[in-house]
Parts: C-alpha cells; sequence; structure tokens
C-alpha cells in the first residue's frame, strides 16, 4: 500500500530541532517541508543550503502559509505551551520535547483545548523507547522480582562552568535546573514503571549553578506503597553524557538498569545472575542518528498521526511528570512532605 507522503513541519532548529529533522527526512513517505527559528543566521543557512525547505522566522507565519500533517516543537520551554495551544487550534498534530511545560498549572490549559479537539500529541520521553530500559518494563511486568521493597535512582552528568550556560540555566526560560531537564525523564521513567506518585520529600541546591538548581534528592511514596529513593546532579566527575540508574529491591533479588545494560541478581542461589548489554538488547532502526530511541519515537508519533490514535506519552501523561517536579520545588521550600496534585 503506498502511504500518503507527510509534510512535517520543525519549530526551533536547535541540537533537538536538527536530530528530529534528520530522522524524519531519512523515512519513507516523511518529508520536512518547512522550519521555523527566530534566530537569522540559522534561517539564512538552512534557506541557501536546503532549498526544497520553506524558511520563517516566525512560526505563526509557518503555520498560516503551509499544508502540514504535523509539527515537532523543538523551542525552549517557556515557548511550548503558546506553540502547542496554535497547533490544538488548527487541528494540528504536534510533537513537543520534554519537559511539557515550566509548571503543571500552565499546561492547564492544553487539557481544555484538547478535550474540544482531541489532536494527536506525544511528548518526547525517549528513554522508555531505550533498549534497557524498555526491557526492564518488560521483566517488571513479569513481576520477576516478586513483590517490590525499595527502589533507588539517580541521574548524573558533569558540567564544567563553561557549559553553564543558555536557556536552560535561565529559569524564567526552563523553569529549573537538573530537575526538570535530566531528572524529568527519570520521573517519566518511574511513573512508567511503578504508577501515580503519591507524595515526594525533596531539597534542591544551586552548588555551582547561579540561577538553577544542580542538585536534587529526593524521596517518593508510590500510590502503590513503594518507596523511592533519588537523587541528580551536574556536579559528579567522570560523567560526560547524562547517566540514568534505576535500582529496583524486590522479595526475590535486584534488578539495576541503566543507559548500557540490566542486570538481574536473585536471591536465590540456584537462579542465575543475568546481564543484558545494551549492544545484545539493540533493535535495529530505518535510520540510527545519535541513539536508535528517538527513531523510535519519532516512528511511533508518525504511525499515531497515520492512525489517528492517541499514545500514552501525551500532554495529561507527561503532565504528571511536571506535577511531581513542582512538589519537589514546593517542599524545598517548605522543608515538609509535599502530596502530589495531579489534573485530571
Amino acid at each position: 500500500m503506498n502511504l500518503k507522503e507527510l509534510n512535517a513541519g520543525i519549530i526551533g532548529m536547535g541540537k533537538m530541532g536538527l536530530l528530529h529533522a534528520a530522522i524524519l527526512n531519512s523515512l519513507k513517505n516523511v518529508k520536512v517541508s518547512a522550519v521555523a527559528d527566530s534566530e537569522k543566521l540559522i534561517i539564512n543557512f538552512i534557506g541557501k543550503n536546503c532549498p526544497d525547505i520553506k524558511v520563517f522566522d516566525n512560526y505563526k507565519t509557518m503555520l498560516e502559509n503551509v499544508d502540514l500533517d504535523f509539527v515537532f516543537i523543538t523551542t525552549p520551554v517557556n515557548s511550548h505551551i503558546e506553540i502547542a495551544s496554535d497547533c490544538i487550534k488548527r487541528n494540528l498534530p504536534f510533537f513537543v520535547e520534554k519537559p511539557l511545560s515550566r509548571t503543571a498549572k500552565e499546561s492547564e490549559s492544553l487539557y481544555k483545548l484538547l478535550k474540544d479537539k482531541p489532536v494527536v500529541n506525544m511528548v518526547g520521553y525517549c528513554l522508555r523507547y531505550s533498549d534497557t530500559y524498555s526491557k526492564a518494563k518488560e521483566l517488571l511486568d513479569e513481576k520477576i522480582l516478586g513483590e517490590i521493597k525499595d527502589v533507588k535512582c539517580s541521574v548524573y552528568q558533569t558540567l564544567d562552568a563553561s557549559r553553564r550556560s543558555g536557556w536552560r540555566f535561565k529559569k524564567d526560560v526552563s523553569g529549573g535546573g537538573i530537575l526538570i531537564d535530566l531528572g524529568a525523564h527519570l520521573i517519566d521513567l518511574l511513573i512508567w514503571y511503578f504508577g501515580s506518585i503519591k507524595s515526594v520529600n525533596g531539597k534542591i541546591e544551586s552548588q555551582k549553578s547561579k540561577n538553577v538548581e544542580d542538585y536534587v534528592t529526593a524521596s517518593f511514596e508510590f500510590e502503590n506503597g513503594v518507596n523511592c529513593s533519588f537523587e541528580a546532579s551536574w556536579n559528579v566527575k567522570n560523567y560526560r553524557l547524562p547517566e540514568s540508574t534505576i535500582e529496583v529491591i524486590g522479595e526475590k533479588g535486584k534488578l539495576k538498569v541503566n543507559e548500557n545494560y540490566l542486570q538481574i541478581s536473585y536471591n536465590n542461589k540456584n537462579e542465575k545472575d543475568t546481564i543484558f548489554y545494551r549492544q545484545n538488547l539493540y533493535r535495529a532502526v530505518e535510520v540510527d542518528i545519535t541513539y536508535p530511541q528517538f527513531t523510535r519515537e519519532d516512528l511511533d508519533f508518525i504511525h499515531s498521526v497515520q492512525k489517528k490514535q492517541q499514545l500514552d506519552l501525551n500532554v495529561v501523561n507527561s503532565n504528571k511528570v511536571q506535577s511531581v517536579i513542582d512538589q519537589i520545588y514546593k517542599s524545598s521550600s517548605s522543608k515538609r512532605l509535599e502530596s502530589v496534585i495531579y489534573v485530571e
């Protein structure tokens, strides 16, 4: 069956915009038809070197003048809600990079719009498409550890002073520091694995960053009674790339997973411990740029647009992550346990 060629628009041509554009243009039956960015240098470069792509310095002008099947929103966080709202009003499916918004309250307006116009949407929590983390989800759903007793998790990256610049380090634009940046991915995985988080107790610090937090510790209690300790830092040594680790302790043993491997250790010595390396779990994709999970999430979104079916990684479910983050910030200020309130 010959599928209609889909026309994609990219709003925001930073690192993630360029990555998604490269993936989309490498897929069958998809082409990037238009891009929008406020930086003149970027627009001039694309216009000069990519004559088949229409370029705009204002996304509204792009939406008004180009017939698109969907858009990718890869702009700074403070612009996500406005752009997504304009897409909903136009019945235009959209993919928005995480985090969805600076606060959970900020994205409430999208709920009202989506109730009237249920546009296909997706939020880019790509670690769900990673080989190791998705395998861990499969095994936990099979209850290979029996009853879960405890969870420990962390996310680390080494950032020196020269790398602490740009919009991600301006709280009014990004919403915060490492918690809302890398910590959001980890919290999304935890909710995916164990369900809704009931309450949080957290502490944030700005040890080396001026305007946003760079170190976070927290404890979570899930609705199912499972407890979890959480740590996130930009200040540790020898983490050139971000690394998120989750350790799950159950009645039958322990599971440890990060980007590189998944290890299962059993209490019963008659059962053989198992380790899966990322290379062993690799599943081929049509185009592999940086990591295959980016291609997988893009394909999942495209298929949902074609089928007009909503994914789990949508505005409503992704707002749960932001609700948890909000309460960690609040707990750090109040110095007490805070309940997580979800928008229904």
